[in-house]
């Protein structure tokens, strides 16, 4: 998924206090994850990811798109700066406290090809597509939602949920398109 130019437009100018929250949102969590990762202690989680956050904003006039992938690719330079920074001013500690030996090379997370970076893309997608799931669940029924789901992220067949839930098979189709309409509409200003 790709992040909106639209979005990142307006962050540019004044965000407003929607902009933050929607940037807390989609962002925040996993931006925590990955600085528990690193070590960093829990009591410095949110701090840090507000500092990335904020440097977000203030550099996000000049962040060039150049293709899929850059604003996460940004996003994730922005962190581990802030992660290698974090540790700089705590020269005492080691660069990671227990956890997985990748967060031991650091510096593969500014790496693009890294395995580091690429668990990176694919823990924001996983979370861009959470939050927008968890922010469009409460607008349809529990049939509507179980229709959706079994087809589309179980990769069930039509017909087969149709039978399941007793509704019929354009009903399960009707679900799934709304769904997925209602889906396109919440990532509009976040992912082009």
């Amino acid at each position: 998924m790709e992040t909106s130019l639209t979005w990142l437009g307006r962050l540019t100018g004044d965000p407003t206090e929607g902009d933050w929250k929607q940037l807390l949102v989609v962002y925040g969590p996993l931006l925590r994850a990955w600085l528990a990762r690193a070590g960093v202690p829990f009591a410095d989680h949110d701090d840090l990811s507000q500092e990335v956050l904020v440097t977000l904003v203030r550099e996000v006039s000049g962040f060039e798109h150049r293709g899929p992938g850059a604003f996460r690719a940004w996003l994730r330079t922005i962190l581990h700066n802030r992660i290698r920074d974090y540790f700089r001013a705590r020269a005492n500690r080691a660069v990671a406290v227990g956890g997985s030996d990748a967060w031991n090379r650091l510096d593969e997370l500014s790496e693009p090809d890294s395995a580091l970076s690429k668990l990176w893309d694919r823990e924001y997608d996983e979370q861009l597509a959470a939050r927008t799931l968890e922010r469009v669940r409460v607008d349809f029924s529990q049939t509507t939602w179980e229709a959706f789901t079994r087809q589309v992220i179980e990769g069930r067949p039509a017909l087969d949920v149709a039978k399941e839930l007793g509704i019929s098979r354009n009903a399960t189709l009707v679900a799934k398109s709304r769904v997925l309409s209602r889906i396109r509409a919440e990532l509009a200003g976040l992912v082009e």
